[in-house]
């Protein structure tokens, strides 16, 4: 992962999926058969070995643990030094093989974060509920091409949106929470921040969504387009109750979570996550999050998020899932069907699937990758957002000519640093109070060198792309040379070079630095230039980086970034905008 651009993830991607990122301007079957048998219970027993995540005990002073096998070297390389705000775990379908979790205390103020602490899952809950309706599907008490208004009589328009077309995300239903405006028939940001807020609360009930579900406009034809919406899954969870005859969160305790051993996991519960969210007051203020800044509203949060849990239950549950002990073989293919980039509450990516959750204050992955060798590997990673570690650095400017840059008329310009650019439309500045937190961007670096330099730097101002086609990140940063030098040493534009490219590409596959360093002069100014690009398993996107660095006097680098999420990039795309 990128550590330098998680805080910039963290908050465009918020209740959806999304990749964060800009550029300028410039059918399937879905029938399933009977199983041949049912699938059995999981027990601790079957998931038991040397190195199960029970036995796995951090010490106050050691906050990782990695397997000592040799035949996981390879992987315990590629993983063992992962941090983050929150607890970390990789997995095969029998062992352990790297676990951490941050040095902080859980709500009560005593316990250590571990592989026990309950967070939100937010949108990785879709797994759950895609799996529980494939499940009624597979014991023949719904067909996933049933139309909606067969459980919704009163849905005029859901006499042409499937079953199907929810899981797949193509009913062309708009999303509830993300773009309330055309689902509740209001506009303007006040009135979508007070009916969020009702929804947030559980002010709203279920006869009221489906009242505005039954007159919102459809953004396509159902099954012509894919596009995220909440209410898809939302939605999936009244099916669930009504053919069920049961609570969603019922049914799930019942058909996965007690099938499972996930003993510590609840749906359409309150109380009960032991994470500490932080920065959370504005959102509490305007009723997002209890006044402690957790999920309040247990009832609408329910089938597109809602589900609580931790390490030691979600690796239960995807052992379960992708070793057959939840659905027969014919409604697992049906469950992983990639029907334009969406299965069923899971992504097909390169290497196997994943989904990926963000609620107010945390964030979650889920991920499986496909191995010949181990049969899965399982990623989960559960985590604060927020300023986790805010105080404990100081502004790096200080002591500086440093003059902050301003962003007026689509145009950003900083008079220190001689820099002046045009912006395009399709940007939008990422606040500021949201740019990657230079305190946690240094808790997250491994070495000495790393933790120096990102001590010593500024982040004066951030954009990205708002098209939904386009994908990239444009960063104009600040270096304080004398904190960034080791032993008394000189740190030159060459060392931020070096240092920069070896602490970003060492964690990924197949990074190539594309041309050797190039002077360059845009702007009125010499820029030393240097271009790599790869595959960022982050965002699971192609990436093509542009680095630009310059002295602006004896104290202070200047610094462009530029992320270009699209293989045919290139530098003049960008350097074209500066005056």
């Amino acid at each position: 992962m990128k550590k330098q651009i998680t805080g910039i993830m963290a908050w465009i991607m918020l209740l959806s999926f999304a990749s964060c990122t800009v550029r300028p301007e410039g059918g399937t079957t879905s029938e399933t058969s009977e199983p041949d048998a049912e699938p059995t219970t999981v027990t601790e027993a079957e998931i038991e070995s040397e190195y199960s995540l029970s036995k796995i005990k951090l010490a106050a002073e050691e906050r990782s643990w990695i397997n000592p096998e040799s035949k996981y070297s390879d992987i315990v390389e590629s993983y063992s030094k992962e941090r983050c705000n929150g607890a970390y775990l990789v997995a095969t379908d029998e062992d352990v093989l790297y676990l951490y979790c941050e040095d902080a205390s859980e709500k009560d103020g005593t316990t250590i974060t571990s592989q026990d602490t309950i967070f939100d899952m937010a949108s990785v809950s879709k797994t759950f509920t895609a799996v529980a309706v494939i499940k009624l599907a597979e014991d023949g008490k719904l067909t996933l091409e049933d139309t909606l208004d067969k459980y919704f009589p009163e849905y005029e328009t859901g006499k042409k949106i499937t079953i199907y077309n929810l899981l797949h995300m193509k009913s062309g239903i708009p999303d509830y929470c993300n773009d309330p405006d055309p689902f509740w028939n209001i506009s303007g940001a006040d009135a979508a921040n007070k009916k969020l807020s009702d929804i947030f609360l559980d002010k709203i009930g279920d006869e009221e969504f489906l009242q505005a579900l039954y007159k919102a406009p459809l953004n396509f034809e159902p099954g012509t387009q894919y596009e995220y919406s909440n209410s898809n899954y939302h939605i999936l969870a009244f099916v669930i109750e009504k053919v069920s005859g049961m609570k969603y969160c019922d049914y799930v305790k019942e058909m996965i979570f007690d099938k499972c051993g996930m003993t510590k996991t609840s749906s359409m519960a309150k109380d009960d996550m032991t994470y500490v969210p932080v920065d959370f007051e504005e959102l509490a203020q305007y009723g997002f999050t209890d006044k402690s800044g957790y999920p309040a509203g247990p009832n609408n949060y329910r089938g597109d998020s809602g589900i609580h849990s931790c390490l030691t239950d979600m690796i239960k549950f995807d052992r379960a899932l992708f070793t057959g002990k939840l659905l027969n073989e014919q409604s697992m293919k049906t469950l992983l069907t990639d029907d334009n980039g969406y299965c069923c509450g899971l992504m097909k990516k390169e290497t196997g699937y994943m989904h990926d959750g963000s609620s107010f204050t945390c964030q979650t992955l889920n991920r499986i990758i496909e191995s010949d060798e181990f049969g899965h590997i399982y990623e989960i990673r559960l985590e604060r957002t927020g300023s986790v570690h805010k105080g404990d650095v100081t502004d790096p400017m200080e002591g500086t000519d440093f003059k902050k840059g301003v962003f007026e008329n689509n145009v950003y310009s900083n008079e220190f640093a001689g820099i002046k650019v045009e912006i395009p439309e399709g940007y939008q500045q990422i606040p500021e109070d949201k740019i990657s937190d230079t305190s946690e961007i240094v808790a997250g670096c491994d070495e000495e060198r790393d933790k120096r330099r990102e001590a010593a730097t500024r982040w004066d101002c951030s954009f990205y792309s708002i098209d939904d086609n386009i994908h990239d990140n444009v960063h104009f940063k600040y270096v304080n040379v004398e904190l960034a030098a080791m032993d008394g040493q000189a740190y030159t534009v060459e060392d931020y070079l070096d240092d920069f490219c070896a602490m970003n590409m060492t964690e990924e596959i197949g990074w190539d630095k594309n041309e050797g360093r190039q002077t360059v002069t845009f702007g009125g100014n010499e820029y030393v230039r240097q271009v790599y690009s790869g595959y960022d398993s982050y965002v699971e996107l192609p990436e093509k980086s542009f680095l630009y660095a310059r002295m602006v006097d004896d104290k202070v680098m200047s610094v462009i970034w530029i992320i270009a999420f699209y293989e045919d990039a290139a530098p003049a795309d960008y350097e074209k905008l500066f005056k």
